[in-house]
């Protein structure tokens, strides 16, 4: 067994799962035989930074797996030869401030077994912090030893019997999947009456033949158990008494009490009613007499209880609890009256009081004071904070009478109640039954439904109960049937609630239904693997607060909230809880293992939905193929005392060294000059570094530091704008390690995550960031763990983001280990914080081949006894192969770097230590050339730039074949680069020819504010496009201003197949109108430079200049219209509309805001929405503005022939 450490005094421990479909049951078999026990044991010795009290307390964890038969034996652990230090002065003040709670004088060892997708994993952990002899200290060495027992033969009889209890026989049909139903209401438990007024409403004719059906709406159990789930399967019939021709039945409300002494009610946090359903058969009802039916429920736990609760405002935007509306301030009072009806004066009345601010309120009752009580706020991240209290004794009590309870604030303030109860000794009376008793509401009927009777499947898609989104989900439902082999269920959100909580909204229910799916698997490729939830949500899911309730229910669908309403720490949404689905799981979610990948398109309107399909659709589909598929750029903030750049680029490495064939950038806030204005720092160069990548395009985005719902780090360097205008239509995935980013769960203000995903022209293909408050020091490892999972090939393909989420919240849980022997642990809030917008079923277009660099200057790697050398000024050939396929031809993309150098960044932060970290900054060579029957060389020239190290260079290659269909990557250090082979004497610059927007461009000419600059550069020596030599950039200079200098290196792509000839291009910033001067300065190899000068009057308003045509003319099924224009990268407003010849419009379509480069297409299945248009000629006009000017038209025949 290897020990492995973290520093945060997380461990863990991982063996090889011996699991074998074969000698699993023998292996269980020869152990109850022998009866042996497995024991391990194992010494760690910890360091003082290893159990050092930080921002939290430190734990040790050891997990190891046990496979599917974890039931066979019985573990213990426990913790011997035990050697302790004295805890620092700083730890036990750290300690005090996080906890504060007396440590035990030795250790507390916690086991558990882990269940996911019905394997065990056994979990010791510990905090290793005791206070013994008078002292706090900490343990520092020992002896860990795990003994595992065989079960005996009863003992094991005895499991097996309670794990077949663990997966239920399920209903094979709903009752709801024939004849005619209605849904009935109730706002609170008691008994109530079916009125021959609700039957009619229902469409019923006979009140004596109408069955009730159903249980309520009391939470339900968060925790999944067999046994409950069981007894709430589909739905049940209840009881009716007939008392004087009235229909009675005994109803459960959304509150619910777990004893009748309970001082704090449960309240179901998804809805404020509890559902029932009718139907009308032939059969009689199912009938009680007067007392049986009394007898059932009474006396119930809500008969020992008087409530007062309002909910209709909230302290902060998250959690589960609302709180009352109506403030109590500084020297006001709420007086609240309870109807003693119990006929005894003893109990316990409980008050929960909330404020904003430190605030104490006294209490009262019946104008007796009873006690005060104070509000503590603690931490700034708390935006509000609680107090509970009960009283024991009642003064004054009225029997039969009224008590009033009053409440006022002494200091502070405002209050504002969460609840006050009284839990009497004696129950209220038994309900009369002859007497007044409330009516059942009707609601709706609904539809006949059989989610009971569904099968095996792959992925769930939830839809909300309107069913707007239906169209969009069916799309993508069949996409992933047919590229993926998929089995895809799409269900509306009130058929969950109908068959799996009653009919009562309740996040539970979508958690059931995988549930059933789960239990039914037979093995482990039918056990559910993906949920998307296809529509957006509200942290009030009940919508009462003044920000939510305008909202339609209908149109959203639940999310998990925590209990902590309060903290930006602390409280979470989590759609990751809808994937737990072991026995007994669900209770705590930062415990327990996901065994569903989940994730989530935050939409509500039919265009959102498109968006997203549409960009899930086209990337899986990936005609965009390209080298841009290869780059991981990773983004570090400079707070924290350089923690994020440290973290970030200690990510970066790691996943350089596990994926080095990915071409990874670094852009380090504080390696770049910072500038102060009056509205704060910036760091324009890194923004415009991360601007163009994204404009080119990555595989992934990874930002880690601080940041907000609108922005990226405190420079701004990334804004809620900038992700909702990029136009990108290379599209990566973004991870965020930081704060606050995309809180999906809002229902105000927009965010960074959600702008990212639903900007239709760009952004991300998908979204992974946290949605509340996090610790920077746990990101790092949430971000590893992820990045490792994403980037992997299981099974020869590329594995699904969701999955990758599921398994990186379940690594870190249980204890990521590192190849140094590091346990990366996380079993807090924080790991929940983390959430995945975007399709859990798409994969990255990750290669799935190898290239491999076979000779560098013709000298065969296998067999080169000294690495090939690149050389300044050489022309260098590299030649290979694609491995793993057959008459691979296609295109070959390298980038070749010179050696690492270490990067000392500015210190703008004015840090104790300045950050250094290492990085090939320097570029000899970006070009690509053809692939025939898997092998291809290039050749490129070395500049003169070099680092001169005689250090190992790489080369990253990509390579896609001619369909798109398959990737490859690989990477080569074999070769160094130093010296010179400089023996020219050629002192002629590059030739460059530029123009703005359209090669047609004329010296002078005009132009629209936001022209697009393209350079045409050519030597014969080759082109330096590295800008490796300080002043050697490709570089723009706009009127000879400093401040509009643009450097052109990223930009530029040599032409296919060659070193001597590429192009560059810029989208220049808005210019004001008038004349204006360019010029452009290229070098080649050596180091000669030339200079290209435009003139150019910018005219606003300039109409654009466009070309129109369509690709099938006459069109039998379909045609793409093709519009050509002048004006790439700006935003052009196009419209397209179709005509008869008599002039009448039939069909019309408008983009607005779009860029394309170049080429704006447009595929039209020739449907005018009232049909299809059937043959014969017609007109068709193209109307294209940018920039606010008019619209330029062309109009064009169409031909139709069908």
């Amino acid at each position: 067994m290897n020990k492995t450490k973290v520093r945060n005094g997380s461990y863990a421990h991982q063996t090889k799962d011996m699991n074998h479909p074969v000698w699993k049951y023998c292996i269980v078999m020869m152990l109850l035989l022998l009866a042996l026990p497995m024991q391990a044991q194992k010494f760690y010795n910890l360091t003082a930074d290893e159990v050092k009290v930080d921002s939290m307390l430190p734990r040790f964890v050891y997990s190891r797996p046990l496979g599917e038969d974890y039931q066979d034996s019985v573990y213990t652990a426990t913790v011997k030869y035990a050697e302790y230090v004295d805890m620092t002065v700083s730890d036990i003040a750290n300690y005090n401030r996080i906890s504060g709670a007396a440590l035990p004088s030795k250790v507390v060892v916690d086991q558990r077994i882990s269940i996911c997708r019905k394997k065990g994993t056994l979990v010791v952990s510990f905090c290793p912090l005791v206070f013994r002899n008078n002292k706090y200290q900490m343990l520092v060495s020992f002896m860990l030893d795990i003994k595992a027992k065989p079960v005996s033969r009863s003992l094991a009889k005895a499991k097996v019997a309670t794990f077949a209890a663990v997966s239920p026989s399920y209903a094979s049909h709903s009752v709801l999947a024939t004849g005619k139903w209605a849904k009935i209401k109730v706002n609170e438990t008691g008994v109530y009456q079916l009125t021959e007024n609700v039957v009619r409403q229902a469409g019923f004719s006979d009140i004596n033949k109408v069955k009730i059906y159903g249980y309520g709406g009391n939470l339900q159990d968060e925790a999944l158990y067999a046994s409950k789930l069981l007894a709430n399967d589909d739905l049940q019939e209840v009881p009716q008494c007939v008392v004087g021709g009235k229909h009675l039945f005994y109803a459960k409300g959304p509150v619910s009490w777990s004893s009748k002494i309970e001082s704090r009610r449960t309240r179901n946090p998804y809805s404020d009613a509890g559902y029932y359903f009718i139907t009308q058969t032939d059969g009689e009802p199912q009938t009680v007499d007067s007392t049986s039916f009394v007898n059932a429920f009474y006396p119930a736990n809500d008969d020992y209880h008087s409530l007062y609760e309002v909910d209709g405002y909230s302290w902060y935007h998250g959690g589960r609890n609302l709180y009352d509306p109506n403030p109590i301030k500084v020297g006001e009072s709420k007086t609240i009256v309870f109807d003693n009806q119990t006929g005894d004066a003893a109990g316990r009345l409980t008050v929960n009081v909330s404020a904003g601010t430190a605030t104490t309120v006294e209490v009262l009752m019946n104008g007796i004071s009873m006690g005060q009580q104070t509000v503590s706020i603690g931490s700034s991240y708390n935006k509000g904070g609680e107090n509970t209290r009960t009283y024991y004794s009642l003064a004054n009590s009225h029997v039969g009478g009224k008590d009033t309870i009053t409440i006022k604030t002494l200091s502070g303030g405002p209050a504002r109640l969460d609840f006050v109860s009284i839990a009497w000794n004696s129950p209220k009376p038994a309900p009369a039954l002859s007497g007044n008793l409330p009516a059942a509401q009707y609601v709706y009927n609904i539809t006949n439904q059989d989610l009971h009777a569904d099968g095996a499947t792959d992925m769930v898609i939830i839809i909300p109960t309107s069913q707007k989104l239906l169209k969009q989900a069916q799309r993508l439902k069949a996409f992933h049937e047919s590229h993926d082999g998929l089995r895809v269920r799409i269900v509306p959100a009130d058929e969950l609630y109908n068959e799996f909580s009653s009919g009562t909204p309740d996040a539970g229910a979508y958690r059931r239904y995988l549930r059933m799916l789960y239990d039914r698997a037979e093995s482990e490729a039918d056990m559910p693997k993906y949920l998307l939830m296809f529509g957006d949500c509200v942290w009030d899911n009940r919508m009462l607060t003044s920000d939510c309730k305008n909202l339609n229910p209908d149109d959203y669908l639940l999310c998990y909230e925590s209990e902590n309403s309060f903290s930006e720490l602390y409280c979470y949404v989590s759609d990751s809880w809808l994937g737990i689905l072991s026995e007994g799981a669900g209770g705590n979610p930062v415990n327990e293992q996901q065994d569903v990948a989940v994730g989530r398109f935050p939409v509500t309107t039919v265009d959102e939905a498109k968006v997203m399909v549409d960009k899930s659709i086209n990337y899986m589909t990936n005609d965009n193929a390209g080298a841009w598929q290869n780059t991981l750029m990773f983004m570090g903030d400079d707070g924290n005392d350089n923690l994020h750049m440290r973290d970030e680029n200690e990510v970066a490495d790691y996943i350089a060294s596990l994926y080095p064939d990915y071409l990874v950038k670094k852009v380090m806030w504080d390696a770049y000059k910072r500038e102060t204005s009056s509205t704060g720092n910036s760091y324009p160069e890194a923004a415009k570094l991360v601007k163009e990548q994204q404009g080119i395009g990555a595989l992934v985005m990874d930002y880690a530091g601080h940041g907000s719902e609108g922005q990226l780090s405190h420079e701004k360097v990334l804004t809620l704008s900038d992700f909702k205008e990029f136009r990108n239509t290379n599209l990566p995935l973004w991870i965020t390690a930081a704060c606050d980013v995309m809180p999906f769960d809002g229902a105000t203000n927009d965010n960074i995550g959600e702008a990212a995903v639903l900007n239709a022209n760009g952004g991300a293909v998908a979204f992974y960031g946290t949605t509340r408050t996090v610790y920077a020091n746990l990101n790092k490892y949430m971000n590893r763990a992820f990045l490792r999972r994403v980037l992997s090939i299981k099974d020869g393909k590329p594995m699904p983001i969701g999955e990758a989420h599921r398994l990186a919240q379940n690594d870190v849980l249980l204890g990521n280990k590192l190849p140094n022997g590091t346990i990366e642990k996380d079993n807090t809030t924080n790991h929940l914080q983390y959430a995945l917008l975007g399709d859990p079923a798409l994969s990255l277009n990750l290669p799935t081949l190898k290239v491999v660099v076979d000779s560098i200057n013709g000298v065969a790697l296998d067999k080169a006894m000294e690495a090939p050398v690149l050389k300044a000024g050489m022309v260098a050939k590299m030649a290979g192969h694609i491995e793993g396929a057959t008459n691979f031809d296609g295109v070959v993309t390298a980038t070749v770097r010179d050696s690492k150098q270490l990067v000392t960044c500015r210190n703008n932060e004015g840090n104790e230590e300045t950050f250094t970290f290492y990085d090939r900054s320097k570029t000899l060579y970006n070009g690509s050339d053809s692939v025939r029957a898997n092998k291809f060389s290039f050749r490129f020239a070395v500049p003169k730039d070099i680092n001169y190290s005689d250090a190992s260079g790489l080369v990253n290659l990509y390579a896609v074949n001619k369909d798109k269909t398959q990737r490859a990557a690989g990477s080569n250090e074999q070769f160094t680069v130093g010296g010179s082979a400089l023996a020219r004497n050629d002192s002629i610059g590059p030739s460059i020819y530029c123009y703005l927007n359209s090669p047609s461009f004329v010296n002078g000419g005009n132009v629209n504010p936001t022209p697009y600059f393209v350079a045409e550069v050519k030597d014969k020596d080759g082109i330096n496009a590295a800008g490796s030599g300080i002043g050697h950039d490709l570089q723009l200079v706009i009127d000879g201003d400093a401040n509009k200098t643009y450097n052109l290196n990223n930009n530029f792509e040599y032409d296919f197949g060659t070193y001597t000839s590429g192009t560059t291009y810029y989208s220049i910033p808005e210019l004001e109108a008038g004349p204006h001067k360019l010029q452009f300065r290229a070098w080649d190899i050596l180091n000669n430079s030339s200079t290209a000068t435009l003139t150019f009057n910018v005219v606003k308003n300039l109409k654009p200049s466009f070309e129109s045509g369509v690709l099938e003319n006459p069109a039998r099924n379909s045609t793409t219209f093709i519009v050509t224009h002048d004006r790439q990268a700006s935003k052009m407003d196009v419209v397209i509309e179709v005509f008869d010849t008599s002039g009448r419009m039939l069909w019309r379509h408008s983009d607005k805001d779009v860029t394309y480069s170049g080429t704006y297409t447009l595929k039209w299945d020739l449907n005018t929405g009232s049909g299809t248009l059937r043959t014969g000629i017609y007109l068709y006009r193209v109307k294209v503005a940018s920039d606010g000017s008019d619209y330029e038209a062309k109009t064009k025949k169409l031909i139709i022939i069908n």
